[in-house]
């Protein structure tokens, strides 16, 4: 049952924008500390190789680098999609999407002679805007199913990851701890007085 629903709530975070609020965002926020909970900084990821997780974690940083907030790589959403691939997904989507990552360093070998994690910055943007453009394509395209390209499930579980995480939720405005109760209040010490 984890499965169906971490799918349906994952599938409704890709298709959805970003707002730190609502009940679609607290269900995002309440899998994301699923899937975190009982993983340790430092565990050894379980299903991702090394090179698929220097990969990935290349994809990522370049999806979400470090600017004035830590890059993805950096709080750790290679080990978040690690634990969804362990235990959340089904086998074949699993799969589907190890086999997707494993087009990735060929790739990279093709167009620059070295693994995708190896490349200079300005040509990993170049290969993760291709396959960007790729799914813009088959997003545009009525006929297609953008979810079937790997890198609609690289940005969807990137973006989970990300926003789930402490920084995340900060750079996202989110307060984790509630103000303080103020039980009585004027409304125009909030500047919401009479508006008539």
């Amino acid at each position: 049952m984890k499965r169906r629903r971490a799918l349906r709530i994952l599938g409704a975070a890709g298709a959805a924008p970003w707002v730190a609020s609502g009940a679609g965002f607290s269900e995002l926020l309440a899998l994301g500390a699923e899937v975190r909970r009982g993983r340790r900084p430092g565990d050894p990821l379980e299903m991702l190789s090394e090179a698929q997780a220097r990969a990935l974690s290349a994809i990522t940083d370049v999806i979400l680098p470090e600017t004035d907030t830590p890059s993805a790589s950096v709080v750790g959403v290679t080990e978040f999609i690690d634990t969804l691939l362990t235990g959340w997904l089904p086998d074949a989507e699993r799969d589907w999407f190890l086999a997707g990552l494993d087009t990735i360093d060929p790739l990279a070998r093709r167009a620059y002679g070295v693994d995708f994690a190896d490349c200079q910055p300005g040509d990993q943007v170049a290969i993760v805007s291709a396959l960007d453009a790729e799914l813009d394509r088959l997003r545009r395209d009525p006929t297609a199913d953008e979810t079937r390209h790997f890198f609609y499930d690289v940005k969807r579980f990137t973006l989970a990851g990300y926003f789930t995480s402490e920084p995340g939720m900060t750079a996202l405005g989110y307060r984790i701890v509630p103000g303080a109760f103020e039980g009585c209040v004027l409304l125009d010490q909030y500047g919401t007085g009479d508006r008539r």
